[in-house]
This record gives structure tokens, C-alpha cells and sequence, in this order.
């Protein structure tokens, strides 16, 4: 009996790789009409039969959806941090729910995010894709990925695009606005990282609220970090919470990292909130048990998680008709870490 024509036979004779035939097969965009039309002649003189799994790939029928994770960290990283795990199960509920399965790319410092789409993409493994973070300079169009996507935070093109996320200039600037009715008027931005769309839209948010304030925002006082890194330059914080005209208030985007501020300033023999007031980010089970417990902006992670594949999975079966977005409210939780300015 002859044995059955592979990938690699069509690659040979088609004179092309066989990811190329892969991705041919699939009708990936990405390839020429002239080379899709060359391997389908080439698989058809062949008699070439995928076997079932194989078939249910090329009609990206695999019931199975590509996870995503921020390229500055990857997915081993990004499991320390509570917001990840709550997202994961919200995604897990639903597909769980409709019978579909995640796989997650685990990313890399040297793998970007672009390129991370392109290989889940490549592997004919997923039916579509979630991205759970929006850089603000992607090194290209997502909609050349050739899978349905839905990114977790507001995109560059939001017109073109279907996501999920919190209105975080309105967070950023809510979390300001609730020092700033307290009496706050120095007041610093921890956290920045300008990489991601959603630091920027909350330093948008912070600078409206101390505009609508009269009060100065102070370039030297917006602190950059990492995301999910959390470390941020202890010896600048230092420097500045050493001088008397020191902010008297933060607006921190993280717990864990306002729970690392509030170590700083026991060592400089300041007390939160009676010296300096903390709106932190994520209400986490860490700000929750802090000493003193943190108010915090729950953005509900599982409940954008939830959406996501909700959306997604409604785009596969083809019941999305055009670009769309959820917007998942946040909730400022009020605790322990703000008070008014001490006089003077």
C-alpha cells in the first residue's frame, strides 16, 4: 500500500516550506493567492486527507483559544501578580461553560507580542485569540494575525478592533479626585509605564482631575515602573518623601507596589495616612490585609475575563458583525489609607 502524501511532500513539489503549506491550507492571509492556489493544486494531485484534527485546524474548528500574556513579563511572571490568575479564571468559567479549551503563550523578554500572535497563529493550534495586555506601539496591525482577536484593554484603533476593558482615564482620574475632595494638592503618580495604553489613559485621568483642581502636576513626581515588576527607584521615593514640601498624597497602580511605598515610609518615620494619604489599583487580598488597609480601584479582573470569552467565542461561530467593546465598570473600595493633609 502507498503511504499517504504528507505536508512535506506538498512543501517539496510545491517548492516552498511546509509552514508555508500549513498556513496555505488554512488560507492564511499572509500567504499570496498565487501560492494558496499552488499548494491546493499540489495537496489536490496528491490526494492529499488531513486526518481529523488536522481538518478541524484548516476550519479552525479546534475549540481551543490562545492566551496571551504581556511581553514585558510572560505568563510565569504575570501568575505571581493576583490580576492574571482573576482574569484566567473568568476566561476558564466561560470556555468551560461553551465547551472550548485555553492555551497559553507563555511570551518572553525576547519575544514580542506581535510575534507571539504570529507563531499561536501559525501553529493552527487556536480558533481565535485573547491579548491581555494593548501596547501603545505595536509593531503591527493585529488584524493581519488572520484570527478572530479580543484584546483586554483599549486598543491604538478601537474603531477597528473588539475588546474589553475599564475606562481608565476615568479611573485615574476618579482615584485622584477622591484626594483631592480630601484636601490633597501635592500629589504623586506611582506606578507609570509608558509602554501599555491603559498607564497612559490613568496618568490622562490623573492630570484631568488636577487640572480641574488648580492643582500642579509635577513632572519629577510621576514615577515610573514595570508593570508587574512592581520596583520602582526606592532611593528617588526616598529623595522625595525626605523634602518638606513632599507629596502629601499617592495614586498608586498596584497594591503590592503602595504596600512597598508604605515600608518606605515607616523607615522615614512617616505614617500612612497621617502624613501621606495612598489611593492604590487592583484591590487585592494584599491591600485588603495591609495595615492599614488600602483603598483601592477593584477593576474586576474575572468579570473582564468573563466578557473576553464571551466576545471571542461569539466571534468565532460569526455572530459579531462589525468592531465592538465591553466596558466593565470599576469600583473605588474606600479602607484605611486616606485622610485629609495634617495643617501646614
Amino acid at each position: 500500500m502507498a503511504s499517504k502524501a504528507t505536508i512535506k511532500d506538498i512543501a517539496r513539489l510545491a517548492e516552498v516550506s511546509p509552514s508555508t503549506v500549513s498556513r496555505a491550507l488554512r488560507d492564511n492571509p499572509r500567504i499570496s493567492e498565487e501560492v494558496r492556489a499552488r499548494v491546493r493544486d499540489v495537496a489536490k494531485s496528491l490526494d492529499f486527507h488531513p486526518n481529523q484534527m488536522a481538518r478541524s485546524l484548516v476550519k479552525r474548528e479546534t475549540r481551543i483559544v490562545g492566551v496571551l500574556f504581556a511581553e514585558s513579563a510572560g505568563a510565569s511572571a504575570s501568575m505571581g501578580h493576583p490580576f492574571y490568575p482573576a482574569v484566567l479564571q473568568g476566561l476558564g468559567k466561560v470556555a468551560g461553560e461553551r465547551r472550548y479549551h485555553i492555551l497559553l503563550s507563555t511570551g518572553s523578554e525576547n519575544l514580542s507580542e506581535e510575534a507571539a500572535m504570529r507563531d499561536m497563529a501559525d501553529s493552527g493550534f487556536a480558533s481565535g485569540l485573547i491579548c491581555l495586555t494593548t501596547l501603545t506601539n505595536p509593531e503591527e496591525d493585529a488584524a493581519a494575525i488572520g484570527l478572530p482577536m479580543v484584546e483586554i484593554g483599549h486598543p491604538l484603533d478601537p474603531k477597528n478592533s473588539y475588546y474589553v476593558d475599564n475606562d481608565n482615564v476615568l479611573a485615574g482620574d476618579e482615584a485622584t479626585r477622591y484626594l483631592l475632595q480630601r484636601g490633597h494638592r501635592r500629589v504623586l503618580f506611582l506606578g507609570f509605564d509608558g509602554r501599555y495604553i491603559m498607564m497612559a489613559h490613568r496618568l490622562k485621568g490623573f492630570r484631568r482631575a488636577m487640572a480641574d483642581y488648580g492643582a500642579a502636576v509635577r513632572e519629577d513626581w510621576i514615577v515610573p515602573v514595570r508593570m508587574i515588576e512592581n520596583m520602582p527607584d526606592f532611593t528617588l521615593l526616598g529623595e522625595i518623601f525626605r523634602k518638606e514640601d513632599r507629596p502629601t498624597a499617592v495614586v498608586s497602580m498596584d497594591d503590592p507596589l503602595s504596600v512597598g511605598l508604605c515600608g518606605l515610609l515607616q523607615t522615614l518615620g512617616l505614617a500612612v495616612p497621617a502624613d501621606v494619604s495612598i489611593v492604590s489599583f487592583n484591590n487585592t487580598q494584599v491591600g485588603q490585609y495591609h495595615a492599614p488597609a488600602l483603598t483601592s480601584v477593584d477593576v474586576h479582573p474575572r468579570e473582564l475575563g468573563m466578557h473576553a470569552m464571551t466576545l471571542l467565542i461569539n466571534m468565532i461561530k460569526g455572530n459579531v458583525e462589525k468592531p465592538t467593546h465591553v466596558d466593565v465598570p470599576f469600583t473605588l473600595v474606600e479602607r484605611d489609607s486616606v485622610a485629609p493633609p495634617r495643617e501646614g
